[in-house]
């Protein structure tokens, strides 16, 4: 047994779809730092322009440029992950845990699959990649004593409880700022507090990425 298949580069348009919305967001807190008045707090939003310079440039590169060429591979021994010419590969015993994720109906998605290998490392097996059925078929005949567990979904409960933390702390921050001062209130640190209305919009941004991708 030994075939090739090809990953199509879905991931990277997906980066760089979310890395505009992150620079158009920056984009909208850097204006709104010379509309809105906040008693000179409204200072601290100028501060998104430094990941506005670190997201647009991201996004154009992502969006107009095509990526690195990605294979798995399977044969007799084991399975591999080409990405750019770097290979890892492993052998069938070392599959660890299973995490199966069948299509639904109507969907023109193949099998997804997430492998916890025994040293560690992961390799999400993609619904959109050259008929990923058969790599799931060979990973679950080959791996029939690997655990069943939601590996993915373990790292992103992970991600999402990390994303959500700093969300809630920054905005919660930067809206009680924003409430002190329109109240007449005004604070030593405003400045800095509104601040945090940029990691607080690019960590929800984040959030919902998280939440929303990934699926397939």
């Amino acid at each position: 047994m030994q075939s090739t298949h090809t990953v199509p580069a879905d991931r990277r348009r997906v980066l760089g779809v979310v890395m505009s919305i992150m620079a158009l967001a920056c984009a909208a807190l850097t204006a709104a730092g010379f509309v809105v008045d906040l008693g000179g707090a409204e200072d601290g939003l100028v501060f998104a322009v430094i990941p506005l310079l670190l997201f647009a440039p991201s996004a154009v590169l992502l969006l107009s440029t095509p990526g690195k060429p990605e294979l798995i591979e399977l044969d007799d021994d084991g399975i591999a992950h080409v990405l750019g010419g770097v290979k890892r590969s492993w052998a069938w015993d070392q599959v660890a845990a299973l995490d199966i994720n069948e299509p639904q109906e109507y969907s023109y998605d193949g099998s997804s699959c997430t492998v916890r290998f025994t040293d560690g490392q992961l390799l999400h097996v993609s619904g959109r990649t050259e008929n990923s059925r058969a790599i799931v078929a060979a990973l679950t005949t080959h791996g029939a004593d690997a655990q069943r567990e939601p590996v993915r979904k373990k790292h992103k409960r992970r991600a999402a409880a990390v994303l959500g933390g700093i969300t809630l702390v920054c905005g919660s921050v930067a809206t009680w700022a924003i409430v002190a001062q329109k109240s007449g209130e005004p604070l030593e640190l405003a400045q800095p507090a509104v601040a945090c209305a940029t990691p607080a919009v690019i960590s929800l941004i984040l959030l919902v990425s998280v939440l929303v991708t990934g699926r397939r």
